[in-house]
This record gives C-alpha cells, sequence and structure tokens, in this order.
C-alpha cells in the first residue's frame, strides 16, 4: 500500500497539469479569439441622421472655399483636414462623391479612417466565413523628395495584427496615373503602397483655375497639415 503512493500521487499530478493545460490552451484561444472579432474602441463610422445630412453636404463646400480663398492670398498657408470631417464625408460618399464609392473595395463596408502620428489607418467591416470582422491597413505618411509618399506597415483583424499579404490585397500592384487622370487637376500619383505610392507635389484647383505646391504634410492625431504655395493661375492641365 504504502509503495503505491507515489505512483497514485504521480497520476493525480499528470491529471492536474493536463487539466491546467487544456485551460490555458483554451484561455489563450478565446483571447485570440475575441480579439480578432472584437470591435476596437477607436472603430467609430458616424451614423448622419436625415437632419444632419445637408450641414455634412455643407460643411465640404465650406472646407472647398477655405481652400479657394487660401490660393486667392498668393501667400504661403496651412490646410488643415480633419478626420472627423473626412469620415462624415465618407458616411455620405454615395450622395456628395460617387467616385470615392467608386474607389472604395466593395468587399470593404464602412469605411473609416484614423490620422494618428506619422500614420493613417484604414478600417472597415469584412465578411470573413459567416462573420464580419473589422480589419485594418496602418500606413505610413510622409512627405519625401518633392512628394507625399504612403507606404503599407501593418494590418489587423479585430485588435490582433495579422501578417500583411500584399499580394491578395493587391498592393504591390504598381499605378501610374499622370496629371488629371483622378480628376481634374489631380497630381500624378505612382508607384505601389509597399515599396511606397508617390503623390506629386504639384496640382492645379479647379475652383478659380489655380495652380498650388504642397511644400510640407504633417499627421497628427485627429488631424492633417497641409503646408501649400500658390502657383497663379494657370489653365486645366487637361
Amino acid at each position: 500500500m504504502i509503495g503505491m503512493l507515489p505512483k497514485w500521487f504521480a497520476r493525480r499530478a499528470w491529471r492536474r497539469y493536463a487539466a491546467l493545460t487544456l485551460l490555458a490552451t483554451l484561455g489563450v484561444f478565446a483571447a485570440g479569439a475575441f480579439a480578432l472579432l472584437r470591435t476596437p474602441t477607436w472603430y467609430a463610422p458616424p451614423a448622419i441622421a436625415t437632419d444632419q445630412r445637408q450641414r455634412v453636404r455643407n460643411s465640404l463646400v465650406e472646407a472647398e472655399q477655405r481652400f479657394t480663398e487660401s490660393l486667392r492670398m498668393n501667400q504661403p498657408f496651412v490646410y488643415h483636414l480633419y478626420a472627423e470631417d473626412v469620415n462624415r464625408w465618407i458616411a455620405m460618399r454615395r450622395e456628395i462623391y460617387p467616385l470615392l464609392d467608386s474607389l472604395t473595395p466593395p468587399e470593404l463596408g464602412e469605411p473609416f479612417v484614423v490620422f494618428d502620428d506619422g500614420e493613417i489607418t484604414v478600417a472597415g467591416r469584412y465578411q470573413l466565413g459567416g462573420v464580419r470582422v473589422i480589419v485594418s491597413l496602418d500606413f505610413s505618411v510622409g512627405f519625401h523628395d518633392g512628394a507625399i509618399e504612403l507606404r503599407a506597415l501593418a494590418t489587423r483583424c479585430g485588435s490582433a495584427r495579422v501578417p500583411l499579404d500584399v499580394s491578395r490585397l493587391g498592393m504591390e500592384r504598381a499605378v501610374n496615373y499622370p496629371e488629371g487622370k483622378l480628376w481634374p487637376g489631380s497630381p500624378r500619383i505612382s508607384g505601389d503602397l509597399v515599396s511606397g505610392l508617390r503623390v506629386d507635389d504639384e496640382g492645379w484647383w479647379k475652383n478659380g483655375g489655380m495652380a498650388y505646391r504642397v511644400t510640407d504634410l504633417m499627421v497628427e492625431p485627429g488631424r492633417i497639415s497641409l503646408t501649400v504655395q500658390p502657383l497663379g493661375r494657370r489653365p486645366s492641365p487637361r
């Protein structure tokens, strides 16, 4: 009887160890699943009430007018673009800017942007199997050699960072849009989001027919600040 006690204790210890290991594994799996499926607290696409929709339209017109008036002063100026406004315009993109809706991947519902220090995050709801999850892409944004440059940094599912599958997302695909290709007066855009997507510093503003050059850019929490040099009136580049 005394000689069998060590084996009995060993069996009980092994069962306890196996149970703890199973619980730990389930805990890690549950935590991982929660991180993948949860909606991050920062993801909050605005719901525009019916009585607020005209105000959102007006805010876009006012933003365009501020840029036009600043160009007419013919002095360097800093133009601020706020994430709160941008997300309201995105929420109403089908009504006020259909082109923006056509450029949004159809698989990505309720797109939402976040501006942070030197980074922009683009997020949305994505159908993964039978579950809709929040996926997001982080981009570094800076001003280098006379151009705004965007570069993909990371992808997330929920709040969990996942491998960056550039081929599946199409981010390695190079583009080369000449001036005026995407909208009247648009700057040249070339490159890809892996090695760097470059937006040239010079553009043409349709309202007033004025050219401009971006000389600096800063991304901060909640806003983008563009330093702009007016270049005077010019005929349309196209």
